[in-house]
């Protein structure tokens, strides 16, 4: 994920439009490049906005969230591979009652405490959240992101609130777009059998986020 990964589509934030945002947020002047990382405030900017970006796919949303997703068996080496772009990862514990669990990129299994998978299992298939890159989640997402971001990026390089252009109030109104475009996907996703009464979501606990001291709790 990085500059080579924005796309130029009109009305969407890239990440260079959220660098150039968080450094406003401190009186500083825009730049025209993500390449140059000489410019120590951008390069910090760019850094926090990855760190939230991550940070907030990982609690998994209708978008980046896959049900029963499979992986196969590596006939050769006779384990299972995870892509590292995997930032959440659950089997279904009903069929395996919890014996498989993701260990860095590979699938161990608990029962056996081994990495090396019975060749009677060709493939596992669990619940994951994939971590997405910048120009490929929804745009409200972006936004709820920036505006974070800023706030985060300016707390760090000046210490005070009084200073910020962005406030809580407009993290909290980006965050609550964010939600109400999430409950019409998950709205979407049931009226057209998207997923057969899955047993595991991620995302289920949405509605019940809150904000406290200043900070979402996902």
């Amino acid at each position: 994920m990085g500059s080579q990964a924005q796309t130029k589509s009109q009305g969407r934030t890239t990440l260079l439009d959220a660098v150039n945002i968080c450094l406003e947020n401190i009186g500083e002047q825009a730049v025209d490049t993500l390449d140059d990382e000489q410019i120590q405030d951008a390069r910090t900017a760019k850094r926090t906005l990855l760190e939230i970006h991550k940070e907030g796919q990982a609690n998994g949303w209708s978008w980046n969230t896959e049900y029963s997703y499979p992986f196969l068996r590596d006939t050769k080496e006779g384990t299972i591979k995870v892509p590292e772009e995997v930032v959440g990862f659950e089997v279904n514990r009903y069929k395996w009652n919890g014996r498989f669990q993701l260990r860095g990129d590979l699938v161990y299994d608990l029962l056996k405490r081994t990495y090396q998978i019975d060749e009677s299992i060709t493939q596992i298939e669990a619940d994951v959240t994939w971590l997405l890159p910048w120009d490929k989640v929804p745009e409200p997402f972006n936004r709820w992101v920036t505006i974070r971001a800023a706030r985060i990026f300016s707390d760090r390089a000046l210490g005070s609130e009084a200073l910020f252009k962005y406030t809580l109030n407009d993290e909290r109104d980006a965050q609550a777009v964010l939600e109400r475009m999430e409950l019409e996907q998950e709205q979407a996703n049931m009226l057209t059998g998207a997923y057969a009464f899955p047993t595991y979501q991620p995302n289920a606990g949405l509605m019940n986020r809150r904000v406290a001291n200043g900070y979402s709790i996902f």
